[in-house]
């Protein structure tokens, strides 16, 4: 029977380990698994529409056969408390956006369609053909940690879902935790943070699911990456071992 020195038990043990903990369970990267329900099931997702906070940015355009007219009403005012930024106009932490002749307009709490609905109707005493256009201008959200893309990312449209954004995001690096994915999301001066599992098709379901202005998305990594960052030195740390041991077998050999 062979027996092993104690030495030589230790670099095995290391060995081993680093083998092990280098292993990435393929359950931990797919995403929207069916962990609670099966296939044939039906998820209801929670119906999100965006309502219109302070500091919103709107892109606001008022059409009609008599060009003239509309140009009047889609110049740019200003005014020290609410002034136009860009294409679009600043709601004031009351609510209001400033627009020509019809003043201010409250449009917090309304989503996109009822400000322009809103508007649609105001313009009605002056243009009785007035089309209006709104849009949320100012519709960013931002990635940090280990995604393969990190930074603020323009949202194109007003509902897009997690999915989707991080998708904009380039999808997770190999080694990111996708169980424990940290959503900061700011409501009214009001920051929550949520915790979400994109490994879980329940995500589906969740009130978090669908991205909003300013949202940040962190991305921490999992514990397995910091380990194999550390491999390098661990794989030096274990040939200064075996050299040590040849070295000792060499000198009883002498």
């Amino acid at each position: 029977m062979i027996k092993m020195s104690k030495a030589k038990q230790i670099v095995l043990f290391f060995v081993c380990s680093i083998v092990f903990f280098s292993c990435v369970s393929r359950k931990k990267n797919t995403l929207v698994q069916n962990k609670t329900v099966s296939i044939n099931d039906t998820l209801y997702n929670y119906k999100f529409v965006y309502k219109i906070q302070p500091k919103d940015i709107l892109f606001i355009s008022i059409t009609s056969f008599n060009q003239k007219t509309t140009d009047f009403f889609n110049m740019k005012t200003s005014d020290q408390n609410n002034d136009p930024i860009g294409v679009g106009y600043k709601v004031s932490e009351d609510g209001y956006v400033v627009l020509p002749i019809l003043d201010s307009v409250q449009v917090k709490g309304l989503t996109i369609m009822e400000t322009q609905q809103k508007i649609t109707k105001l313009m009605g005493d002056y243009i009785s053909d007035a089309y209006v256009l709104v849009e949320l201008a100012n519709f960013t959200i931002s990635f940090l940690g280990d995604v393969k893309q990190p930074g603020v990312k323009v949202i194109p449209k007003d509902v897009t879902t997690m999915l989707e954004a991080l998708a904009m995001a380039g999808d997770f690096e190999e080694f990111a935790n996708r169980q424990n994915v940290k959503l900061l999301r700011t409501v009214e001066g009001k920051t929550t943070v949520t915790i979400l599992d994109f490994t879980d098709i329940k995500l589906v379901e969740s009130p978090a699911y669908y991205v909003m202005p300013n949202d940040v998305i962190y991305v921490e990594a999992a514990k397995v990456k910091a380990f194999r960052s550390n491999l390098s030195q661990a794989t030096l740390f274990l040939s200064l071992v075996s050299l040590v041991i040849v070295i000792l077998n060499v000198s009883k050999v002498i």
